[in-house]
């Protein structure tokens, strides 16, 4: 169809958006399945969840609690714990050690009182992702972290650590003075207003400035905050500033075609150059098997084959905005930009062996081209750019110019609204000419009313 601005009829969804109300599941009435679990002494929420392998926002939701009512829990009261079948034994974590065991890969860190995690990432040049990957944090784990605890930061020395930690109060203000600046809140301003305006995540923003998601609510016109990872001119212009691994990332992108509007263009119809598929650093020969599920806590909403005529080739999960978008497999950042008409915020990545997979409508990227992410690591925000009908990521795994169903292909599975995991039949995909009969493939289609889908005309 030809390119128009006209914009579509209300009634009708366009590739990628999502119908939440038609696709949620119905709530039921009482305490949602699970068990009621007695807080005991000296017990945290964070013990608790990992002890029955849910996550710490799983249980506040349960529980209709906000982040203040968690430093409020005592010994005694009652947690609903969903999807859990029978109480357990909650152990906590003794008490750290002076002498911590020895590593390897990298150095211990102890953070200093204030300190955040996006505080040492920057301090040591290291992605907040691979020290969240080591370290085995979750969103919530962060969120907990406290003054002292011992973090391993990945490919540092201990000399570092003790050049970094020498005069920590002044390197601190000196990394913070140099990279980013103090803003106030207007009137009606919101931290997605900030972190969309100055070209940052909702995440270091909440990071730099130790807020949790009750401050995020609660944010009043005249608050000053950091808005970290930027440079503000003298005309008051800003811009976001590189780390040098994110510098080196986009001369590695320089040099291997990647990041351009054509690269997008070419990914999005499965034409992966056997340069980018070395570059991912990743066997040639052999595809990643399985798939993470991008968005910890989200649910699926729209899959593979549906709309009208079948055109959707995709998975639409759904969060809330803000909510961390992670790498499915490991790979190499093909583009992060939102070029391309309809998808918004967008990220691509290649990954060893060939795959493709595409992250749309984010709130924020958090990654340039050139950029290798690990299984997990976080490459962006939920958000609802482009054309979206509400806070999701629109997910396509591509390969050999098909769009193929993921959905098999998941660990540990489909996750619901309720917390559920759908019973798949999962499968491994490891070898290109050995296709499971499990995953569907089909070439990329057209809307049946494309004339009204900007992005539909992209070049093919």
């Amino acid at each position: 169809g030809e390119e128009t601005t006209e914009p579509p009829p209300a009634e009708e969804a366009a590739p990628g958006e999502d119908d939440a109300e038609a696709e949620a599941e119905p709530v039921e009435e009482g305490p949602p399945p699970g068990v009621d679990h007695t807080i005991g002494e000296g017990q945290t929420l964070w013990a608790i969840a990992r002890a029955y392998g849910v996550s710490v926002s799983d249980i506040m939701e349960a529980n209709e609690l906000r982040p203040r009512d968690v430093r409020r829990l005592r010994a005694g009261e009652t947690l609903r714990v969903p999807g859990a079948e029978a109480t357990v034994t909650v152990e906590e974590p003794a008490a750290e050690p002076d002498e911590l065991p020895p590593v390897e890969d990298g150095a211990y860190h102890r953070l200093a009182n204030g300190e955040t995690l996006w505080d040492v990432a920057r301090l040591y040049e290291v992605g907040m992702d691979a020290i969240m990957e080591r370290n085995a944090f979750d969103d919530e784990a962060v969120r907990l972290l406290r003054p002292g605890q011992a973090i391993v930061v990945p490919g540092i020395t201990e000399r570092q650590v003790e050049r970094a930690t020498e005069n920590r109060e002044a390197t601190l203000a000196a990394s913070r003075a140099t990279r980013g600046f103090r803003h106030m809140v207007t009137e009606g301003e919101t931290i997605w207003d900030l972190a969309s305006a100055f070209g940052v995540t909702t995440g270091e923003i909440m990071a730099a400035n130790g807020l949790n998601e009750d401050g995020v609510r609660n944010l009043r016109a005249g608050a000053r905050l950091w808005i970290p990872g930027v440079e503000q001119d003298r005309g008051g212009r800003v811009r976001r500033t590189l780390t040098r691994r994110q510098q080196r990332a986009l001369t590695r992108a320089a040099n291997l075609g990647l990041g351009t509007r054509d690269a997008a263009r070419d990914l999005l119809h499965g034409r992966v150059n056997s340069r980018w598929v070395r570059a991912a650093r990743g066997p040639r020969n052999r595809l990643p098997g399985s798939l993470r599920w991008p968005v910890t806590n989200g649910w699926y909403v729209r899959g593979y084959g549906s709309g009208e005529g079948g055109y959707h080739l995709a998975m639409d999960i759904m969060g809330r905005i803000g909510w961390n978008v992670r790498a499915a497999a490991p790979g190499i950042v093909g583009y992060a930009g939102d070029e391309v008409p309809g998808y918004g915020n967008m990220v691509l990545l290649v990954h060893p062996g060939g795959w493709v997979t595409m992250y749309a409508h984010n709130s924020a990227n958090a990654v340039v081209a050139g950029e290798r992410v690990p299984r997990g690591g976080i490459i962006g925000e939920v958000g609802s750019t482009g054309i979206s009908r509400g806070p999701h990521v629109h997910f396509e795994l591509i390969y050999d110019g098909q769009n193929c169903d993921p959905a098999p292909l998941f660990r540990p599975g489909i996750r619901h609204r309720d917390g559920h995991l759908s019973p798949l039949a999962t499968v491994d995909w490891r070898r290109p000419g050995d296709r499971p009969d499990a995953v569907r493939c089909g070439r990329r289609r057209r809307h049946p009313r494309s004339r009204w889908v900007s992005h539909e005309s992209f070049d093919q």
